[in-house]
């Protein structure tokens, strides 16, 4: 049987005996007394008198009785509410001493500043009352200790760490496993560098500035990637060297600007950033070349000739061919009429490729020729031997000698630059 039903059977016991010995009594002293009268007396109605007197004492102590046990006895919904109102008075803030109270810890995931890397920090239990759980820790307590009646003064209740407030986190491998992975990311970070090599150049990403693109927070480790972009885009703008203009300096000693550049090295930016950030995660030494869209044939930093290049000048109709910075051979040359739809182009681009022999036609202008030596280089035009020019060299060109683009030079020269250079060689012409 429960403690709530035992006590309401106990009370209940304890009422009846309280009424029947309340009843009785006034009863029977009062009857015997009359008898013990009507026997001394030689009478018979002094005995019923007095049990008559003696029950309307019982009946006037058993109202007594009730009316107290009524009175003491709340109902339901009147004792709940002046539970209620003891509970409220026992839960003010005064009952539970002056003290300073300190909030509980998460546990966290953190960054020590001191210790330059990830650290757990643990949770910890403080004593800061959490009121939910003082409500319900006072409700169980009242409800098994005064579940019929109200307290009848003071109590002393103790208080352990279940009606403080709890950690909402506490440590868990799963934290300590968290930690463990951003310090082994954390180091690579730091141990790496990237070397760019742009010939005997190079750019060289050390700790110190992918330090500066670490994005650390208490519980996260990530790379700048738009810091990386930025240092993409500057390092593309300083290295790549085509598609804009051209500023060459000429064998006569002077700077010429071609406008028309479509040799030289292009980043891909793109490509580089994702490659960049794969390598910045290695944790290693990595050495290597941009990642390009577009390749020259050879590089030293900005410098994408690199001592090794064709250059033409058509207003003096002569040829240089430099190799390694050493002159290979310069020749005159017979370059295209000066008149729309014949003039050769003047720009910068690779030797797209070469071939020998090779037949050069048009239907436009009616030729079908065969070179030894065919090095074109952009629209159908290029350098080839041409057997049919009785000289080469001063203004040829404008008196009805000249080509329809192409470059022409005696046999001996071409056969000497097609054997030195290969498909990309670049050439200038301006």
């Amino acid at each position: 049987m429960r403690k709530k039903e035992s006590n309401e059977v106990a009370n209940a016991l304890v009422l009846i005996v309280q009424i029947g010995v309340t009843m009785l009594v006034p009863i029977l002293l009062c009857a015997i007394g009359g008898a013990w009268l009507d026997h001394k007396l030689g009478t018979r109605w002094i005995s019923v008198l007095g049990f008559v007197l003696g029950a309307i004492a019982g009946f006037q102590n058993v109202y007594r009785l009730v009316k107290k046990y009524l009175k003491d006895t709340k109902s339901p919904g009147q004792l709940q509410r002046e539970k209620e109102e003891q509970e409220k008075k026992a839960l003010v803030s005064s009952n539970f001493g002056g003290k300073e109270r300190t909030a509980s810890v998460d546990a966290a995931v953190q960054y020590d500043e001191q210790q330059k890397q990830f650290v757990l920090v643990n949770d910890v239990q403080g004593n800061k009352i959490d009121e939910t759980r003082l409500q319900s820790y006072v409700d169980q307590m009242l409800d098994d200790n005064f579940r019929l009646k109200l307290l009848g003064g003071d109590i002393q209740i103790t208080l352990d760490t279940n009606v403080y407030q709890q950690p909402s986190v506490t440590a868990s491998d799963e934290m300590q496993n968290k930690v463990t992975g951003l310090n082994d990311q954390l180091n690579k970070y730091r141990s790496t560098t990237v070397t760019y090599t742009l010939g005997s150049t190079t750019e060289v990403i050390d700790a110190g500035t992918i330090e500066t693109w670490l994005q650390i927070t208490d519980d996260s480790l990530n790379i700048d990637q738009e810091a990386v972009k930025s240092y993409v885009q500057n390092l593309a703008a300083k290295y790549n060297t085509i598609y804009v203009p051209r500023t060459f300096h000429t064998s006569y000693g002077n700077d010429v600007t071609v406008s028309d550049n479509e040799y030289g090295f292009q980043i891909d930016q793109d490509g580089e950033v994702q490659q960049l950030l794969t390598d910045l995660a290695s944790g290693t030494a990595v050495t290597r070349d941009p990642v390009y869209s577009i390749s020259g044939m050879q590089r030293n930093g900005a410098d994408d000739l690199n001592g090794s290049y064709i250059e033409v000048s058509l207003d003096n109709q002569h040829l240089w061919l430099y190799k390694d910075g050493a002159l290979v051979t310069e020749t005159d040359i017979v370059s295209g009429a000066p008149k729309a739809g014949r003039e050769t182009y003047r720009g910068a681009w690779p030797i797209a490729y070469k071939a020998s022999p090779y037949n050069l036609s048009s239907q436009e202008y009616g030729y079908n020729v065969k070179v030894n030596y065919w090095m074109p280089f952009v629209y159908g035009q290029g350098l080839h031997d041409a057997s049919w020019q009785s000289s080469f060299g001063g203004n040829r060109y404008k008196s009805g000698a000249g080509s329809h683009g192409c470059i022409n030079l005696p046999t001996d020269q071409a056969a000497l630059i097609y054997n030195t250079i290969d498909g990309g060689y670049p050439i200038i012409i301006y």
